[in-house]
């Protein structure tokens, strides 16, 4: 197969090896997606009916019933099964990704008291169990004699571990994955992997420790994780940060983003094979790393399960399940064994789960309940089992005996779960948190994530930066502070065009300080005036770091398609500061009208992005803003979702600020009369809009913030709005507003438009679409 000599090329595969692998690669994913959708339909987690394909498959079934069949489809040649073995190992090292994606660090942090006490306690009795169990068992089940004590630990390690992903599909099934117990549940099961996947290493680096003690073995896998760890959560974290945001603001494509994460999953998995501690534990960090990455959102995410969980790993799963051998269980000797190893693997987690639960203070149920749910081992164990074969230190039996508790276990704990459940009831501290968590998924700021602001720094731009950071202060906010420069088309020669080429992906060196600029500067002026810009908005902004990040965008185009360009790349808020002039610093479009002002209109015309636009009402725009002092707040409602949205944000900035809230109802007396052709009874439209500033204040107060309430009735309504927000003082005037397009320019309407140009005070006016 291989050359003789320097000259010669390696030949491909030959037609057979190809006709082989692509049949079994049919064979087995057909027949995993087959079983695994009918598990689900039973409401089971697909990756079981995944196993039960290849031990459909395997020799348990069609080797025993058709063994001319078997042997035809799966050839006992080494070279065609590794082929194989290979595209189950992508797979693998894609699933160990997502379940680091799954790996909150901040929810484990958040909980780390109550859920480190269940974990250590639901790590040991088992781990303790399953090392003395596998002491004991008789030579047949080991795979080299020598290697005892490793294969203890082996046995210990795969008794110990939990299975995320089928816990939480347990949990989102039963639709209670908001509950305190099922986050305590997760949160145990969070630890219970990230310790298992440290010991599988150290106990990996065992294995392959040749001619080295234990000690030396162990001390060697443990030094090279505790370094690599270090550097991953250090270094590694900013890193891929960077690399993540960069990938996204240069290339502007989701599948970039996927190639990148795979990149990372197979160099950083090659890595810690080196050192001695299992690819997969490389392909686990990098998920954790980057499922902490803003920039990498939940629709990337999305595109990467896919392929990952429609293709590859139940090629994994079904390749696991054809190593199985059932029949091995009719020896009485293993099936004993099995048993045992089964019944100590389940009364393991669940004393240990229970003993601490009862040590943290909850109640009986809580604690079976937690057992229950940690008792599921499901893919995770299999990925132990696996990686055990393919050391060396299982033998085929003592695989079958451990895929089999994984699927047994994975089995039993949707009904045990269900039962303890019933028999904890919700506290009242609970219940006022899962009513919050349900009103803030269905609120406006809860669907806000990613901000695109705009700027040239006009006084209305740095507001709008301030009230963004009053926004981002307590909530998961990442703020993109975008500077357009207009460059006009001149000639350039071959080698520039070149260089602009690389200077665009990164390779050159002279660049402007951004997270994604798109060319290299040609005015050297006017990057300076953007760079002070953006420095300028990230201080008002005053958020932190990882928060925030800049562009300088070159364009010879229409600002407008530079921003709207921008929003595409998934924004879920544009903020922008509307003044009257002043802003164009930098070029005017050639009509003498300033530049931004026109791009800033043809941008709301053009996104269905919400929008919050802001007017601080300073004539002075050439100094920097100082920090604009809120003390009080009045926020007009008609009633409609857009004037909800506005007071929500408007509460958000008072809880920030400590600042009053004024909620105003103003029933419009020339509406009335239009519609009721004469004397209209305003009783009744004054008891509808004191339901809708009670609903309104009620949100504002559930929240925490300080509101009051009033029904006014005028023929002027904008004029009424004006004056009380001067009589009474206030410092901001938050409006919705339905945007509305007219031939030349976005219209907010009369009303809206008239307190932008007249407010005594700073207006944001939000548009929600």
């Amino acid at each position: 197969m291989y050359p003789t000599d320097t000259g010669s090329v390696v030949p491909p595969l030959s037609g057979e090896q190809l006709l082989f692998l692509f049949g079994q690669l049919f064979v087995l994913l057909f027949t995993a997606r087959v079983l695994g959708e009918t598990v689900r339909y039973f409401d089971y987690p697909s990756v079981l009916g995944e196993l039960l394909a290849g031990i459909v498959l395997g020799p348990s079934i069609l080797g025993t019933l058709a063994p001319g069949l078997f042997i035809s489809l799966f050839p006992p040649h080494p070279s065609q099964y590794h082929l194989l073995e290979a595209v189950s190992w992508l797979g693998l090292l894609m699933l160990l990704v997502i379940t680091g994606f799954e790996t909150d660090l901040d929810l484990i942090a958040s909980r780390i008291g109550r859920a480190t006490s269940i974990a250590s306690t639901s790590i040991v009795v088992p781990f303790v169990l399953g090392f003395g169990v596998a002491w004991v068992l008789p030579s047949t089940f080991l795979a080299a004699e020598g290697d005892r004590f490793v294969f203890s630990l082996f046995i210990a390690t795969a008794l110990s571990i939990s299975a995320i992903p089928v816990i939480a599909k347990i949990l989102l099934d039963l639709g209670i994955i908001e509950r305190e117990i099922s986050q305590l549940i997760i949160t145990s099961g969070m630890i219970d992997d990230t310790v298992g996947w440290i010991l599988l290493a150290v106990v990996a680096g065992l294995a392959r420790g040749q001619g080295e003690t234990v000690i030396t073995a162990a001390g060697t896998s443990i030094f090279f994780l505790a370094v690599f760890l270090l550097l991953a959560f250090t270094i590694g974290l900013r890193s891929v940060e960077r690399l993540i945001r960069w990938v996204d603001s240069t290339f502007n494509s989701d599948l970039a983003l996927v190639t990148t994460v795979m990149i990372l999953a197979l160099g950083v998995g090659t890595l810690t094979h080196a050192l001695g501690l299992e690819a997969v534990l490389g392909a686990f960090v990098v998920g954790v790393l980057v499922g902490r990455v803003k920039r990498f959102d939940q629709e990337v995410r999305h595109v990467f399960e896919v392929v990952t969980l429609g293709i590859f790993a139940p090629i994994f799963f079904a390749m696991a399940g054809l190593r199985v051998d059932l029949t091995a269980l009719a020896d009485p000797s293993v099936l004993l064994v099995g048993s045992l190893v089964l019944g100590i693997a389940t009364i393991g987690k669940f004393s240990g789960a229970f003993i601490g639960a009862r040590r943290v203070g909850l109640s009986n149920w809580e604690g079976i309940a937690i057992g229950a749910g940690l008792n599921a081992r499901g893919a995770l164990e299999i990925i132990v089992a696996t990686v055990g074969l393919s050391l060396g230190v299982l033998n085929g039996t003592m695989y079958t005996i451990i895929v089999v508790i994984a699927i047994v276990t994975s089995l039993s704990a949707p009904p045990m779960l269900r039962f303890a459940l019933d028999h904890v009831e919700l506290s009242e501290e609970e219940t006022r948190r899962l009513r919050h968590r349900e009103r803030e998924e269905r609120s406006f700021l809860g669907t806000l994530q990613r901000v695109l602001l705009p700027t040239r720094c006009s006084v209305h731009a740095q507001l709008a930066a301030q009230l963004l950071g009053h926004l981002g202060r307590n909530r998961d906010l990442e703020v993109t502070s975008m500077y357009v420069v207009r460059s006009e088309p001149k000639q350039t020669s071959f080698y520039e065009r070149i260089r602009a080429l690389f200077s665009t992906y990164g390779f050159d060196t002279p660049r402007t300080r951004s997270n994604g600029g798109d060319t290299p500067s040609a005015d050297v002026g006017e990057d300076t005036v953007a760079e002070s810009c953006l420095d300028l908005t990230t201080r008002q902004l005053s958020l932190p770091e990882s928060a925030t990040s800049t562009q300088i965008r070159r364009t010879r185009g229409p600002v407008s398609e530079a921003v709207v360009g921008e929003l595409h790349r998934g924004y879920d808020l544009l903020a922008l500061g509307m003044g009257t002039g002043g802003e164009a610093r930098g070029g005017r479009d050639g009509s003498g009208r300033p530049l931004f002002e026109l791009g800033i209109e043809d941008v709301l015309r053009a996104t269905p992005t919400p929008i919050m636009a802001v007017n601080a009402n300073i004539q002075n725009e050439r100094r920097p803003l100082d920090p604009v002092p809120i003390r009080r707040i009045l926020v007009p409602t008609v009633g409609t979702e857009y004037s909800r949205h506005a007071a929500e944000i408007a509460f958000e900035i008072a809880l920030d600020c400590n600042a009053l809230v004024e909620i105003v109802h103003v029933v419009d007396l020339r509406r009335l009369r239009e519609l009721f052709v004469g004397e209209a009874d305003v009783s009744d439209a004054v008891d509808i809009g004191a339901e809708i500033v009670d609903r309104e204040a009620t949100l504002g107060q559930q929240l925490g913030a300080e509101v009051l309430t009033d029904v006014l009735v005028s023929e002027q309504p904008e004029r009424t709005i004006i004056e009380r927000a001067a009589a009474n003082e206030a410092d901001l005037i938050v409006l919705g507003s339905e945007l509305r397009s007219l031939s030349r320019r976005a219209f907010f309407g009369y009303p809206v438009e008239y307190v932008l140009k007249n407010a005594p005070c700073s207006v944001a006016v939000v548009s929600s679409r």
